[in-house]
């Protein structure tokens, strides 16, 4: 019998849309469905679909090292990796440094010089992938032109300067190789191709990647050329509720990304915020919980792993483990955060069921590797557990499609090495 703590908790879940029973699977995978088909077919649409142009790996007739670059929002990171016709046979890496413009302004070219003169002893190689953390538009040749910039890294010229090219044109100036072979892809397609990487000879029918971190995307193969990277967190269509709405409203761009401010990691933290306040205004947490919040956290923000941890229960000095006055208020956190988790998993198995009946793998007899990435995927409570009973539920069983998901170590920096060899 359900108690009554528990039905006002529901009650509240259903009210403002944070329930994953509020959304019907069939109704929001055919509405996703229909805008990747549109926008596929050059229509306008929320949702990004970038086709990355890549040629099927052949086996490799002999040992080859490729060096495999990760720009990434924070560090940037160098391999060399050498692959056989078995796959990858040895890793050498650099030590990681902090990506430039991050504590300055600069141009390009002092960007680009910084990173190439971070990596000169990995340049030697005649193929070069990079993976880089900024929105790009692909381009036939492997290189990529920067479309949008991020608030981090401030390079005041980047956006549409072509990455590849303006590597080169730094290694040529600090008198390096510059005649590589330069692929530029991102780091879903790298965690799709990283599946590849480690797998070439394995039963599968296809690769994708997922990242469910800050931000969330899909990559799926499309055929032996075309790899689309979908920015589905720019996904528009999903219902939202009028806490979504409110939270979204006090953000710079409100009104776009709606799908990735329901669920990344990079958004939780003041999502959680505006419902802990709903909670209270509807006397579903007691009216004082804001004041002893605050005190516990001072100025700091409600971040993902705030909620993560208290989920986890594995940190004494957790601010919510710190702030709850009793057994009640633990209760309605715990529901509060497990359902909001829930809502993100059932989404997020439809964007990736949408993906997989794009790339027609429905009735296939072999599954799709799916590499799964992104620190949120990797420490949200259940997250991955409710992913993959909604994808067994509704893509298996209503889709007829198979799947394994996997987490693959380096994976950013294996499928960037393949990324060089594709071209």
């Amino acid at each position: 019998m359900i108690s009554f703590q528990e039905k006002k908790t529901k009650d509240f879940l259903h009210r403002h849309l944070l329930d994953a029973e509020c959304f019907d699977w069939k109704t929001e995978l055919s509405r996703f469905l229909a805008e990747m088909e549109n926008v596929r077919n050059g229509a306008d649409g929320s949702v990004k679909m970038i086709p990355t142009w890549i040629r099927k790996l052949q086996p490799l007739e002999r040992p080859l090292s490729v060096t495999a670059i990760d720009i990434g929002g924070t560090n940037v990171r160098s391999t060399v990796v050498t692959l056989d016709q078995t796959g990858i046979i040895g890793m050498d890496s650099l030590p990681p440094f902090l990506t430039p413009g991050i504590q300055e302004q600069i141009t390009t070219e002092e960007f680009f010089r910084r990173i190439v003169s971070g990596l000169g002893e990995h340049l030697h190689t005649d193929h070069i992938g990079i993976c880089f953390s900024l929105a790009t538009v692909p381009l036939k040749d492997g290189d990529a032109i920067v479309s949008a910039g991020a608030k981090q890294i401030d390079v005041v010229d980047l956006i549409g300067k072509r990455v590849g090219q303006s590597f080169r044109a730094a290694a040529k100036e600090l008198g390096y190789p510059n005649d590589q072979k330069i692929t530029v892809i991102n780091d879903t397609i790298a965690a799709a191709l990283s599946g590849w990487s480690d797998h070439q000879e394995g039963n599968y029918s296809g690769f994708a990647g997922f990242i469910y971190g800050t931000g969330t995307n899909i990559a799926y193969q499309e055929n032996d050329e075309v790899m689309i990277n979908i920015e589905s967190g720019a996904y528009c269509g999903f219902p939202t509720g009028d806490i979504d709405d409110l939270f979204d409203a006090t953000l710079i761009d409100a009104g776009q990304d709606r799908f990735e401010k329901m669920v990344s990691g990079g958004y939780q933290g003041g999502l959680m915020t505006f419902v802990l306040r709903k909670a209270v205004e509807e006397n579903l947490l007691y009216a004082d919980f804001f004041d002893r919040l605050d005190t516990v956290r001072k100025t700091k923000p409600i971040s993902a792993k705030d909620i993560s941890e208290y989920s986890h229960g594995i940190a004494k000095e957790n601010i919510f483990l710190c702030t709850c006055r009793d057994n009640y208020e633990r209760f309605v956190l715990s529901k509060l955060f497990d359902a909001v988790c829930r809502r993100s998993a059932l989404l997020c198995g439809v964007t990736i069921t949408g993906a997989l009946l794009r790339a027609e793998r429905r009735d296939s007899k072999t599954p799709v590797f799916i590499t799964a990435e992104g620190s949120t995927y990797l420490k949200q409570m259940n997250f991955s557990r409710y992913l993959d009973t909604y994808l067994k539920t509704y893509g298996k069983a209503l889709g007829g499609l198979l799947y394994e998901i996997h987490s693959t170590e380096n994976a950013v920096i294996k499928g960037t090495a393949i990324s060089a060899l594709l071209h």
